[in-house]
């Protein structure tokens, strides 16, 4: 990345730090990722794009090394006090400051999309893997989530605003995944969707969604009253959503995986190891 676009990155997620965790399908999605990385209690792993934590804070008792790394440092604050057994550092994802072949499994859950290279990004993953070792990527498929990002768009494109969204149209199939894992070299290489359930008990778990990450940064920037008067309508646009009780909406989790060659990767070596 630019280092203009990763300042701009790192305010952003900055600025959600102390909410993100309240984002109930980002963090279903991170959990859902641990388990399918089913990672062994003695492994190295490394979780790219770590956000607060919580794909590490998953996997439980763990006896081999654990590293997150993050463009954000408001992310990263939360995340040490999740996993205080875990080591976390500021780094950006395409330029990590590892030696090659440090880790058995590296691990990124609902942050590929974000990356400008994401061939570039994933080949860099690779080559912190140690020979056969293995990628874990998740992204969301199309639909996430029905019809309430629809709605939450056009409740503020009517005061002349935009959501904060993630990219999610660059890897919208297991087939466009799986092509960006082998255009970086991995061997092995496979993605499968499964639609997961997400369940809102009622409006206002939805707003607390929308509040608590990207989907409601533009309402941080209005005076009070505005919000409240967004909140408001959006709750009634919401209610008859709800008439016969929770609401389940789509989460289609697409998870790929791939592996380091067996040849092994000591090209680009950085300075700094485990």
């Amino acid at each position: 990345m630019s280092g203009e676009r990763e300042a701009a990155n790192a305010r952003q997620f900055d600025a959600l730090a102390s909410t993100y965790d309240e984002v109930g399908f980002l963090t279903l999605a991170a959990r859902l990722t641990a388990t399918a990385a089913q990672v062994r209690p003695d492994e190295a792993v490394l979780d790219v794009m770590t956000g607060t934590g919580t794909v590490l804070a998953a996997l439980g008792q763990h006896d081999g090394p654990l590293v997150g790394t993050d463009l954000s440092a408001g992310m990263l604050e939360v995340a040490r006090r999740r996993v205080p057994g875990a080591t976390f550092m500021q780094a950006d994802a395409a330029a990590l400051p590892f030696l090659a072949a440090t880790f058995d499994t590296v691990i990124c859950a609902a942050g590929l999309f974000f990356m400008p290279d994401m061939a570039g990004a994933v080949r860099e993953w690779g080559r912190v893997l140690r020979p056969g070792g293995r990628l874990v990527v998740s992204v969301f498929g199309r639909g996430l989530l029905g019809e309430l990002p629809g709605l939450w768009r056009a409740e503020l494109a009517a005061v002349g605003l935009k959501p904060g969204a993630p990219p999610l149209g660059r890897l919208p199939t297991p087939e466009a995944l799986t092509g960006v894992l082998q255009e970086a070299g991995l061997t092995d290489t496979r993605a499968d969707l499964t639609p997961h359930p997400y369940t809102l008990p009622d409006p206002s778990a939805r707003l607390a969604d929308i509040r608590a990450g990207l989907e409601g940064l533009p309402m941080r920037d209005l005076p009070p009253e505005a919000r409240l008067a967004l909140d408001t309508q959006h709750r009634a646009t919401l209610t008859p959503l709800f008439a016969a009780g929770p609401l389940t909406v789509p989460l289609p989790l697409i998870v790929g995986t791939g592996h380091a060659s067996s040849g092994g990767r000591n090209a680009g070596a950085k300075c700094r190891v485990l």
